[in-house]
C-alpha cells in the first residue's frame, strides 16, 4: 500500500478525534473518506500531513513510517494537499499561489515551472483566463482549481483533496469530477478524497471508508452498491 494508518488515535484539547483509524490508499487507487461535519475527515488529512499530533498509531508512506516525519518532508516524499479552506494567499496572483508548492523545495531550481503550469492547465484549461488574477478576487471554484494545482505541480504521488467540492455551483462540480479523473488516469497519481456527501465521489473512486465521531465504521469496496443497501445508506448519510 502507498499509505496506511494504523491504530491512529488524536485528540484536541482532550477531545478525542480519531479512534484506532485503520485505513489505506493504494498505488494509482482513488479512496474517498465519508462523512458528516466533524465526523474526522479533515483530522484524518491533517494525521496524514503532519499537522496533528497523535497519542497513538502509525503513519506509513511508500513503505517509509512517517509517523514522526514534518510536514515539508511529507511533501518532499510526494505527498500534495489541497485543504478545505484552500489557504491561498489572497494579494499573490493565482500563478504565484501555485508557484508557491515549489518554494524552498530541494528541486526548486531545478524543475521547470512553466512546464509543470501546463500540466495543471491540461486538467484546468479554465485557470488560463485568471492566472495573472489576485486570489482574492477570484471566485470559489476558481479557488478550488488552483489550490488543487498547487497540490499537482509538485507531481506527488499521492494527493490529498479535503471537500473540494464545497461550496461550488453544480456546473463547476461536474467539471472538477472529469479533472479529478484526469488526475487519477493521466498523472497516475493515487487520491484520497474528503466529502461529506456520497454523490460528489460516485464514480470517482474504488472504493471507500465511512467516519463517524472519529471512528471508522464502515469500509466499501464497491461504492456502487451503497445506494442500493439501505444499512450502507444509513452509515454514509450519517443516519
Amino acid at each position: 500500500m502507498l499509505l496506511t494508518l494504523e491504530n491512529v488515535r488524536a485528540r484536541i484539547e482532550g477531545v478525542p478525534v480519531l479512534r484506532e483509524v485503520d485505513l489505506s490508499v493504494g498505488t494509482a487507487e482513488s479512496v474517498a473518506i465519508v462523512g458528516r461535519n466533524g465526523a474526522g475527515k479533515t483530522s484524518t488529512f491533517r494525521t496524514v500531513m503532519g499537522l496533528r499530533d497523535l497519542d497513538q498509531g502509525t503513519v506509513t508512506f511508500s513503505g517509509e513510517n512517517i509517523t514522526d516525519s514534518s510536514t515539508p518532508n511529507r511533501k518532499r516524499l510526494g505527498i500534495g494537499f489541497a485543504p478545505e479552506d484552500r489557504q491561498l494567499i489572497s494579494k499573490l496572483t493565482a500563478r504565484e499561489n501555485i508557484e508557491m508548492s515549489l518554494w524552498g523545495s530541494d528541486d526548486e531550481l531545478e524543475v521547470d515551472f512553466d512546464e509543470r503550469l501546463e500540466m495543471a492547465l491540461e486538467i484546468f484549461p479554465m485557470m488560463s483566463e485568471f492566472l495573472d488574477r489576485a486570489a482574492g478576487k477570484l471566485s470559489g471554484g476558481q479557488q478550488q482549481m488552483v489550490a488543487v494545482s498547487r497540490a499537482l505541480v509538485s507531481k506527488p504521488d499521492l494527493v490529498l483533496l479535503d471537500e473540494p467540492f464545497e461550496g461550488l455551483a453544480p456546473s463547476i462540480k461536474k467539471d472538477l469530477r472529469k479533472s479529478i479523473s484526469i488526475i487519477r488516469n493521466e498523472l497516475g497519481a493515487s487520491l484520497f478524497i474528503a466529502e461529506s456527501q456520497l454523490s460528489h465521489v460516485k464514480g470517482v473512486v474504488d472504493r471507500l471508508y465511512v467516519i463517524e465521531r472519529g471512528e471508522i465504521i464502515a469500509e466499501i469496496d464497491d461504492p456502487a452498491t451503497v445506494e442500493s443497501n439501505d444499512e450502507l445508506m444509513r452509515m454514509v448519510s450519517g443516519g
